[in-house]
């Protein structure tokens, strides 16, 4: 069944051991709320925290943390602290990438730096997870704040990207929809098109350990009963989908407002593509949504040391 819930996810990560964690712009009471409930409950350790230092110090302070727990890099700019709380993780061995109090522009574009970033894959992508009542599992949608027009080769490497989150949460085989407004391939609406290529790669083994079906549209994506009235019964996503492939940023982005907004949703963000998962929350998000994104990126973390054993034996 793998972890359906993030209260599930929590619980598991906080059975790991404390990882390194590195905060772009940390001087923020809800980023080190969040930071405080991981070491409370054991999965985040040591923290690397930028931002202006006698501030990062009083934030840490009132929120009654132990603050041996945090090593502060003191920088004044916001490309400064995002440069700095990379170079944590590429030279003082941090696993998890925080963004706090800075804005995302400046967070990706220090990821992506040619000479000082971290990125590893060929598109860097973000995913957004979701619990919500009106659903029994988490739902994923992508990419819903980097990639603003993905052609078919992004659309592939969004979906490639997310494996070892899936890996992380004992999901296999991943249900896709790539979405679009109808069901039948059109050649004036270019997701149509991609969407119907990405099933066929998917039908052919090219992305192994995904399910793709597109194109889909969001009703018969996401309910069965709508895809039966659509002549789609025999579809292995439709009503169990576990990511949403959007068209577009627009969509994505809109769509995660929704959830947030009109389906009571929580949730956590990442990005992919880098050298460790990285936390990508909105500055406005509060601790809880902030925590689910670090427990996501813990057991990503925990996924890769277990492969990584692996292949050393």
């Amino acid at each position: 069944m793998g972890i359906r819930r993030f209260d599930e996810l929590i619980s598991a990560v906080s059975n790991l051991p404390p990882v390194t964690v590195s905060v772009a712009g940390g001087a923020d009471v809800r980023v080190i709320a969040s930071l405080k409930t991981g070491h409370e409950l054991g999965f985040i350790g040591k923290c690397f925290l930028t931002g202006p230092g006698e501030l990062l110090e009083k934030v840490v302070k009132e929120s009654g943390d132990d603050p041996a727990l945090y090593h502060i890099l003191p920088s004044n700019s916001e490309k400064q602290m995002n440069r700095d709380a990379v170079s944590a993780v590429k030279n003082q061995g941090a696993q998890i990438l925080v963004k706090g109090s800075v804005k995302s522009k400046g967070y990706i574009r220090a990821i992506l730096d040619s000479e000082t970033g971290i990125k590893v894959s060929s598109v860097l992508s973000n995913l957004s997870l979701f619990q919500m009542p009106s659903l029994p599992r988490l739902l994923a949608v992508t990419d819903n704040a980097i990639l603003i027009n993905p052609d078919l080769r992004e659309k592939t490497a969004v979906i490639t990207n997310t494996s070892p989150l899936w890996k992380a949460l004992g999901i296999d085989p991943v249900k896709v929809a790539a979405l679009s407004t109808v069901e039948t391939v059109n050649h004036r609406i270019q997701s149509t098109v991609d969407a119907a290529a990405l099933e066929v790669m998917s039908a052919r083994g090219q992305l192994p350990g995904f399910i793709v079906e597109g194109p889909l549209g969001y009703d018969a994506a996401i309910s069965k009963e709508c895809a039966f009235t659509k002549k789609l019964s025999n579809s292995q996503v439709c009503g169990q989908v576990d990511m949403i492939l959007a068209p577009n940023l627009e969509t994505a982005n809109a769509l995660g407002k929704s959830y947030k907004f009109h389906g009571s949703a929580t949730w956590g963000g990442l990005v992919f593509g880098a050298t460790v998962p990285a936390v990508l929350n909105s500055r406005s998000d509060d601790e809880i949504n902030r925590l689910n994104s670090m427990a996501m990126a813990r057991a990503i973390v925990h996924g890769r040391s277990l492969s990584e054993s692996s292949q050393t034996l």
